[in-house]
């Protein structure tokens, strides 16, 4: 009957927005009532505007209002309930696993990685829409051994082909999070072999700010997995070498380029900060706490707009020294991993604090992206904003073009680490509706995955860049569900056949796969019909997590 029939299309339309959250499995939490916050709305009950605040690094300043009360509390050690990545197996801190590091010092040096010789192979199915299964992480270790093999078809020494220094780093981040969320070590190698390959280039130290960092940030992951003194200390370089280039322009902040010492940035200031939150995790340094909250203090008076959540991308200054308020800002939500910058320090402070504040804040980016990245409701997929362009030149693919491209999976990245810090069920139905989509719309069978999350794959636009970045969401999507089904009482650890992630002998770049050879812009492709995100909720397991 056509009522019947008009019923059954209504619900299967529905937004993801609508679907209900998953319930907070008993035992211990910090998640809000599932209903407090209705998904994507960011702010539904908007706060007045914050005052500005200055705050230089010096002991006697004015405090950001958002974070007046914030102290280290009497007992600092991991005061707050759970270790950071929520296993119990891999905490941060222990004084007992990590006081021998400063004295005994392990470090790995396997030579050359041949990644046929070293990595073993292993045979993944395809398609994964026929057993995708966001309940069941076994499943999701397949899709991360099949994309991390196809994306060491490119590996050379300690780099990656046609990937910028800087992304080394971030991939490494994801790596790391796939053992501590699995619970093997079927990365280590690939993880160790990363930073031995490239922890002689003066630990690290770079022209560009922000590009160091992120090797600071992968030797703190990869230390918390796998301990080294080698990387912490490489952190503690890079962190002081940070450290010189904070100065008064704008009123405070670390430059983005050594050589343009006019320029501030989010990115830059949140990888510092981040940074520096780890750092006093493991040390217990207060200096590192006192300059992390400097950094967050000034970063808030000028970058995050409390009555929309939305961040600010540069600042810059017209002389050397010029004041905060004669300091232009610019780049309103113009980049995703803006949004994912602060999002690593903003939890590692709740760790540091307890301050339940801190983790409010972090929400309210969170949820401003993923009201402001997605730009069709119905099906929640991430846009970064420069999918939407043209080919830049004849020969050249359309959309993303360079650093650009791997943006989406930095802020998937730091939604999971907030996730962590408090469960969030907007943040974990937004994670797995990118998984689940890329999972159905944007996979071709040498598991290459593309730029368009929300499909339709596309060679021309595929490549080591998007592979990177679909395997900083499928980390991510495996740190949330490890989390949350761990809390529910399932087992999460996922063993291996293998030592190592595969490399399979009939993958290389040459045979990426013959779908679409055309040169399209997004654009030209709006109509494609691919299979609604709904759809792939609802045939993967979600039907009965939604339940």
């Amino acid at each position: 009957p056509a009522p019947a029939v008009a019923a059954v299309l209504v619900a299967l339309l529905l937004p993801l927005s609508a679907l209900a959250a998953p319930a907070p499995p008993a035992g211990p939490s910090h998640s809000h009532p599932v209903c407090e916050y209705e998904p994507y709305v960011a702010f539904p009950h908007p706060e007045p505007r914050r005052g500005r605040a200055f705050l230089p690094a010096s002991p006697d300043t004015q405090v950001h209002p958002l974070l007046a009360d914030i102290r280290l509390p009497d007992n600092p050690t991991n005061p707050a309930p759970r270790p950071a990545l929520a296993y119990d197996r891999h905490p941060l801190y222990t004084p007992g696993r990590h006081a021998n590091f400063s004295t005994t010092e392990f470090r790995f040096n396997p030579g050359r990685l041949d990644k046929r010789d070293v990595v073993s192979s292993v045979d993944v199915p395809f398609p994964p829409s026929a057993w995708m299964d966001i309940n069941d992480m076994g499943t999701i270790a397949q899709l991360a051994q099949a994309a991390v093999a196809r994306m060491q078809t490119w590996y050379e020494d300690g780099v990656f082909e046609w990937t910028g220094w800087w992304q080394t780093p971030v991939l490494g981040i994801a790596y790391t999070n796939l053992d501590l969320a699995l619970g093997n070590r079927v990365n280590e190698l690939l993880i160790r072999d990363l930073l031995v390959k490239n922890d002689d280039l003066g630990w690290m130290i770079d022209k560009y700010i922000d590009d160091q960092s992120w090797w600071a940030m992968y030797a703190l992951r990869a230390h918390q997995a796998y301990p080294n003194s080698t990387w912490l200390e490489m952190v503690e370089t890079i962190n002081n070498n940070n450290t010189l280039y904070w100065d008064d322009t704008c009123g405070g902040g670390v430059l983005w380029l050594t050589y343009r010492p006019l320029i501030k940035n989010t990115i830059t200031n949140g990888l510092y900060f981040s940074i520096l939150t780890r750092l006093y995790r493991f040390t217990g340094n207060e200096t590192h706490f006192d300059f992390a909250m400097n950094t967050l203090n000034w970063w808030l008076s000028w970058a995050f707009d409390a009555d929309n959540g939305r961040v600010y991308d540069t600042l810059t200054a017209s002389y050397a020294g010029e004041s905060r308020d004669q300091c232009v800002r610019s780049g309103e939500q113009t980049w995703t991993y803006n949004s994912g910058a602060f999002l690593f320090g903003l939890a590692d402070l709740w760790y540091a604090t307890g301050d339940e504040r801190v983790l409010d804040l972090g929400r309210s980016i969170a949820y401003a992206a993923m009201r402001d990245y997605v730009p069709d409701a119905a099906t929640g997929v991430l846009v970064e904003a420069c999918e939407d362009d043209p080919p830049p030149e004849e020969g050249k693919p359309p959309a993303c073009q360079q650093d650009e491209t791997i943006f989406k999976g930095i802020l998937m990245l730091g939604m999971a680490e907030l996730y962590l810090a408090r469960p969030d069920p907007n943040i974990y139905n937004f994670v797995n509706t990118q998984l689940l989509s890329n999972v159905y719309n944007n996979v071709d069978d040498s598991w290459l995955f593309g730029m368009w999350w929300g499909g339709p794959w596309n060679e021309t636009t595929a490549g080591p860049k998007t592979q990177l970045n679909a395997i900083c969401l499928i980390s991510a999507a495996a740190t949330i569900n490890a989390d949350y089904l761990s809390r529910a009482g399932q087992s999460v650890a996922v063993g291996s056949a293998t030592d190592q992630i595969a490399v399979p002998e009939s993958t290389a770049k040459g045979e990426a796969g013959s779908t679409d050879r055309s040169v399209t812009s997004r654009a030209a492709r709006a109509g494609w019909p691919g299979k609604a995100v709904l759809a792939a909720v609802m045939g993967a397991g979600g039907a009965v997590l939604w339940a």
